[in-house]
């Protein structure tokens, strides 16, 4: 009863008949489509309304599917691969983003796509809910895809985005390698109004930042059989990138007679950075039952800002100046064994281990400039180097329990060292075990549950332990080095529900408790008190979580898809500054995505839009309160056709109702736990709609 009112709500709320899902499960017969209990294939014909260039248009269109590329967030290698196989092998991972392999397939050379639902012995979920697995047909020979953009921003300018790859093989290597360049040139303008303890405003600023950014990223991949049972892949990155920026701030002072300029600021700077990451896989099957994946992963990062002076005038005059240089050097390099032995059809366990050894080179410098002398700005925890060693063992067990059920369970122990040199000279030490359990039950041909439990334990993120600076924003972190890493206790269900050939309803609850939230704290130094990230204690979240994908031929629209996705959270702190509970900082209560597509075959025509809209978030600092939003929403707008010769021409609008973020700001006078106002402070920043043409082909 109660699956029946989410789905009249889900239906509801779409505007679409309640039984509007019962027609699509009738539907059974659309061509193209297989389907057993473990893992429903999509044959190209499936796909063939949608007019797909590349194998990432057909990946997009698979029901009930997301494509992620894996969990950053956290620890280890084996979470950063994400939910793809090309031909039941994962690609690339960190190196070579998944869009970007799909990308690179031309839809022409893609056999089928399988949606793989559940645990099975032959394939490691990698705690992913659902796999797609891209098989390609045989015999695929040389092929190429280009795509090129063309942007007009609201400012005015011009930007584009351009991008061209082509795959063959070289006798037994098969090789791959593409380009992208990105140029951008959006214009930001800020309104803000400052206003006192007693509600009078005393400030209005009126900013205008225009931004030039440009980006060009090549890659390459080797891929070869060296026998019968070795392949060997290697795939690499590389990128530079160069970032402009133009400041203007008109600052207009309240009195008794009304606005008047007191101050203009204005500040500019060219920033650089550049990169690379190699990956190398090395796969051996040394017999039936066991087989060896070895994965080496190398990358190297810096980047440059500055010098940029963030000067102020009265308005007319040079008052004084805030000079900030920055740079950052970041290194990753993790090798990890594994061993994947397969007891019996029904049973496959994984073991092996992983090393990592990790480092940030962070340097800032603050110069203040009185138009007489350039005087150093001390900052704590301003130049300083963190290094992580890391080890971890682990082991997976995958079990088919019978045709209906199947189970998949871990563990991994992990230890590191954390040490900390320059400004600040420490070294830490911890240790963590992370156990997993996944059960999935197929109750029925088109109706699956999903039951897990874990414990992960957040990346480390480097540059929290290094101090930072917002001379815009007139903010300050600073560095801590006793930071530690967030854990987090999971437990989730999830029930499937699919109708025919191309509908699909998910319905997923879940809890975290979580040990040591990643917030900030107040560090007193000799220049006075600071935010800091930090660890507050333990806090929990509650979500509910709906998805949606939905033909709407029953309702009179043909050829036409929506896909839904609605979360809600219910985060819970036990605030130590004020002795109360609240929210988690940056965790917003709701998400809404919408994402319809509508095509015309007969026509070579389609037309689409998506919906994004997050409810308003809180930030909590020790001496302020933020309240950020988007104003509306953001809405993209496109109409595509595919008239001309296997080439797509898209017109379309993105930021179609862009009124801005807005963001208020309340400044406390001492500690938020006192709660006496100095100051308020609201803000708009918008970028304005972008128009776009873009043409995408295959050769």
């Amino acid at each position: 009863m109660r699956g029946r009112f989410i789905v009249g709500a889900m239906a509801l709320a779409l505007g679409v008949p309640a039984n509007a899902f019962a027609a699509v499960q009738d539907n059974t017969s659309h061509s193209g489509q297989n389907t057993n209990a473990a893992i429903v294939g999509f044959g190209t014909e499936f796909f063939s309304t949608f007019n797909p260039v590349t194998a990432l248009d057909m990946v997009s269109r698979v029901p009930g599917y997301s494509l992620s590329s894996g969990d950053t967030n956290r620890r280890g290698l084996a979470d950063s691969f994400g939910n793809l196989l090309i031909n039941g092998r994962r690609p690339s991972n960190k190196t070579i983003p998944l869009e970007t392999v799909l990308q690179r397939i031309a839809a022409g050379d893609v056999a089928r796509i399988e949606l793989i639902r559940e645990p099975l012995p032959q394939y490691e979920m990698r705690g992913h809910a659902r796999l797609v697995n891209v098989i390609l047909r045989e015999g695929a020979g040389s092929s190429g895809s280009w795509s090129a953009r063309l942007n007009y921003f609201d400012s005015g300018r011009i930007g584009a985005v351009g991008e061209i790859s082509y795959s063959t093989s070289l006798g037994e290597t098969d090789v791959n390698f593409g380009l992208e360049s990105v140029l951008r040139g959006p214009r930001n303008s800020r309104r803000e109004s400052l206003f006192d303890n007693t509600g009078n405003q005393v400030e209005s600023r009126r900013d205008n930042d225009q931004r030039r950014y440009w980006e060009h990223i090549g890659t390459a991949s080797l891929a070869r059989q060296l026998s019968e049972n070795t392949r060997i892949q290697l795939d690499g990155r590389f990128f530079t990138w160069q970032w402009r920026r133009h400041q203007n701030s008109f600052i207009d002072g309240f009195g008794t007679g009304g606005p008047v300029p007191i101050r203009y600021e204005q500040s500019q700077t060219t920033n650089y950075g550049s990169g690379g990451s190699i990956t190398g896989t090395l796969n051996h099957d040394v017999n039936d039952r066991l087989a060896s994946t070895s994965t080496f992963l190398w990358r190297r990062e810096f980047w440059d800002d500055g010098p940029e002076a963030f000067q102020t005038y009265d308005p007319v005059n040079f008052v004084d100046a805030i000079i900030v240089v920055a740079s950052a050097h970041i290194s990753e390099t993790v090798f990890r064994q594994s061993f994947n032995y397969s007891v019996n059809d029904r049973h496959t366990v994984e073991f092996g281990g992983e090393f990592a050894v990790n480092w940030r080179d962070t340097s800032l410098n603050l110069q203040l400039d009185d138009g007489v002398a350039v005087t150093p700005i001390p900052l704590p925890v301003a130049n300083t180097r963190v290094e992580e060693r890391r080890a971890e063992l682990f082991i997976n067990h995958v079990w088919s329990v019978n045709e209906s059920v199947n189970l998949e369970s871990g563990i991994r122990y992990e230890t590191s060292e954390i040490e900390q040199t320059g400004d600040t000279q420490q070294s830490r030490s911890f240790s963590y075990p992370k156990p997993s359990i996944t059960l999935t039950w197929q109750a029925a041909e088109n109706t699956s549950f999903r039951f897990a439990g874990r414990r992960d334990v957040d990346q480390l993120n480097f540059g929290k332990f290094a101090s930072s600076v917002d001379i815009a924003d007139n903010n300050a972190v600073v560095g801590n080095p006793d930071y530690e890493p967030q854990r987090t206790w999971t437990l989730e269900a999830e029930v499937e529900r699919r109708f025919g050939a191309a509908g699909s309803f998910t319905f997923r609850i879940g809890q975290d408790w979580i040990e040591g939230v990643d917030d900030f704290i107040s560090i007193v130094t000799p220049t006075g008190v600071f935010d800091a990230p930090g660890n507050i204690g333990d806090g929990t979240i509650f979500r509910l979580t709906a998805e949606s994908s939905l033909p709407l031929d029953s309702v009179g629209l043909s050829n036409a898809v929506i896909d839904v996705f609605a979360e809600w959270y219910d985060t819970n702190i036990f605030d130590t500054l004020t002795m109360e509970d609240r929210h988690l900082s940056h965790r917003r209560e709701w998400e809404f995505r919408f994402d319809y597509r509508q095509t015309f075959p007969a026509l070579n025509l389609a037309w689409g839009w998506d919906y994004f809209w997050l409810s308003d978030g809180e930030v909590f600092r020790a001496r302020e309160y933020r309240l950020e939003g988007h104003t509306d929403g953001d809405l993209d707008i496109y109409v595509e056709t595919t008239r001309w010769a296997g080439l797509t021409a898209r017109l379309g609008v993105d930021q179609a109702l862009d009124n801005g973020f807005s963001r208020q700001r309340v400044f406390y006078n001492g500690s938020r736990a006192l709660d006496v106002v100095n100051a308020t402070e609201y803000q708009n920043r918008r970028e304005g709609p972008l128009f776009y043409v873009e043409l995408r082909g295959t050769f």
